[in-house]
């Protein structure tokens, strides 16, 4: 079939990875033409969103290459010549750059590609270009902005002019909402794909701690640290995360994944049935969420039910209050101690190193020096916490470590999962215990849009007064959580929630990119003919 067969292809905002995959089969256009049309919206929207820092200047010509590679031999797997971007703190072997968004790390590089990133491209996708983060992965400044790096600047949120995109993977959340690529890959330690997927009203999966090599990603956490896919919808994550997972011999971690087969996660994505599941409701967190996003929880149980799902009630974590009383910088002096030690071994690892950077103290030093950094406007507190955990004696920090563990763990979401029999967790993305919890013990999250604050909302600016957290129109969403490792019953339950309530369909962002498939093709018919992608996935 020709372009010119006026043929039936959804818009780029909504276009999903099997319209993609069947398209190219199907000679609609190539993969070349479409990288074209992605770069193309980039340089529409992004000077208003700032969510893509640069394009990879070879990505035309791998597309030519795997178009090549399709006609002779035929197509590697679903993502065969199919865009995808990375977030600014992954390595990659090509002329991109990776600097988690400071302009410390300009030109500043390793030898080995992360091996996320040769995943992609052994699976035949093409690395369309980076995107911006919160600087240094929010574990720079108390007192920044979401979304705001040295290099990129700050990014905005696209449901609404000033809009928080939350982070750290804020660029990957835009970007993907905007469909300005397929999908965007983030990486999370505390939050950090959670937060801007539902901010960006997309799908966000933060695996288990181990199931996605972390090498070649500028760390703050041995611990905590991994990496996932940002989506448009629970299938496209899935496909994703099927080609990402797998043991390396670059993360030990890794050899913890108690399969030796990787699931076909896509697969999973079939039916809206949840017959025998049992999924939880915590009342701790919720009771004082905002009413819109109370309503919408209780839609959730109610689509759930529907689906066959038994829902119990009141399930909380029996650590709660003494997580609340923990003194907040001891709390937090487990991960700060884990950042000084992973970034100078990071520093000292680069096979590329321009400033001959070492240890923290040098990037302490440096961008105090540099007006690009805005120091002290935004100040560099966390990294001063950083330097005084790493003075704490060894002794002390296992105790907090132990303690941070067992409240996350038997007296948290494990407890809470097994005592009541549970398949999973439900906790609309707002402050709570449920996303730290699961980051100190490595547990998966995905999130799926589950709605959005109505137009009479008051609009609430961050702390520094500069973005709109939370107002008309903007998204918030609902997590998923289950026991390490879990990913193939949450991505079940995830995918039959989506399917049931299409909720991000409900809004578009308040601009998009007008640059379609067609505008690349030449003699594609003047009108795209319309498409019901309702039932696409």
């Amino acid at each position: 079939m020709s372009a010119s067969n006026d043929p039936q292809v959804p818009k780029l905002i909504d276009i999903t990875l099997y319209d993609i995959a069947a398209a190219l089969d199907n000679g609609l256009f190539t993969s070349e033409q479409l990288v074209q049309a992605y770069q193309k919206r980039i340089s529409e929207v992004d000077t208003t969103f700032n969510s893509v820092l640069e394009v990879n200047e070879d990505a035309l010509n791998i597309a030519r290459m795997l178009d090549e590679e399709r006609r002779r031999s035929g197509r590697r797997g679903p993502l065969h010549g199919v865009p995808i971007l990375l977030k600014d703190n992954i390595h990659t072997a090509d002329s991109m750059l990776t600097t988690a968004g400071s302009m410390a790390l300009i030109n500043a590089g390793l030898k080995h590609e992360a091996t996320v990133a040769t995943k992609l491209r052994k699976a035949g996708a093409i690395l369309l270009g980076k995107t911006n983060m919160s600087e240094w992965a929010n574990f720079r400044s108390e007192n920044s902005s979401n979304g705001w790096s040295a290099r990129g600047q700050q990014c905005i949120g696209p449901y609404c002019p000033l809009q928080d995109p939350s982070g750290s993977s804020s660029g990957s959340g835009v970007a993907t909402a905007l469909g300005l690529a397929l999908a965007s890959i983030g990486t999370e330690t505390d939050g950090s794909i959670t937060h801007p997927a539902g901010k960006s009203n997309i799908v966000g999966i933060k695996p288990t701690v181990g199931l996605v090599a972390r090498d070649g990603v500028i760390p703050i956490s041995e611990i905590q640290d991994t990496v996932g896919p940002m989506a448009r919808t629970v299938k496209d994550a899935a496909e994703i995360l099927t080609v990402i997972a797998g043991k390396s011999d670059f993360d030990s971690r890794t050899q913890q994944i108690p399969f030796g087969i990787i699931p076909d996660y896509g697969a999973l994505c079939q039916n809206t049935d949840l017959t025998g599941f049992r999924i939880g409701v915590p009342k701790e967190g919720t009771q004082d969420a905002p009413l819109p996003i109370i309503n919408q929880l209780d839609y959730a149980t109610q689509e759930f039910e529907k689906a066959g799902a038994e829902i119990i009630e009141n399930v909380d974590f029996a650590s709660s209050k003494e997580w609340d009383d923990w003194d907040d910088v001891e709390r937090f002096s487990i991960l700060s101690a884990d950042f000084k030690k992973a970034v100078d071994r990071y520093l000292q690892a680069l096979d590329v190193n321009p400033k001959n950077f070492q240890t923290l103290e040098d990037l302490v030093d440096w961008t105090k020096e540099q007006p690009d950094e805005e120091y002290p406007s935004r100040d560099i507190e966390r990294w001063h916490g950083a330097l005084r955990a790493a003075d704490l004696p060894p002794e002390e920090l296992l105790r907090r470590r132990e303690k941070s563990i067992r409240c996350s763990k038997e007296d948290g979401i494990l407890g809470a999962l097994e005592t009541n029999k549970l398949d999973a967790i439900i906790y609309p993305c707002t402050d709570g215990h449920h996303i730290t919890f699961a980051a100190r013990i490595g547990y998966p999250i995905i999130t799926v849009p589950l709605g959005f604050y109505p137009s009479h909302s008051e609009e609430v600016k961050n702390k520094r007064g500069n973005l709109i957290e939370t107002g008309p129109g903007i998204p918030f969403c609902l997590c998923i959580i289950g026991k390490a490792f879990s990913e193939e019953k949450l991505i079940r339950i995830a995918y039959a929630f989506e399917q049931l309530t299409q909720v991000r369909n409900q809004r578009q962002p308040f601009q998009v990119p007008t640059t379609e498939i067609c505008d690349v093709v030449a003699g594609w018919p003047t009108k795209q003919a319309e498409h019901d992608v309702s039932g696409v996935n």
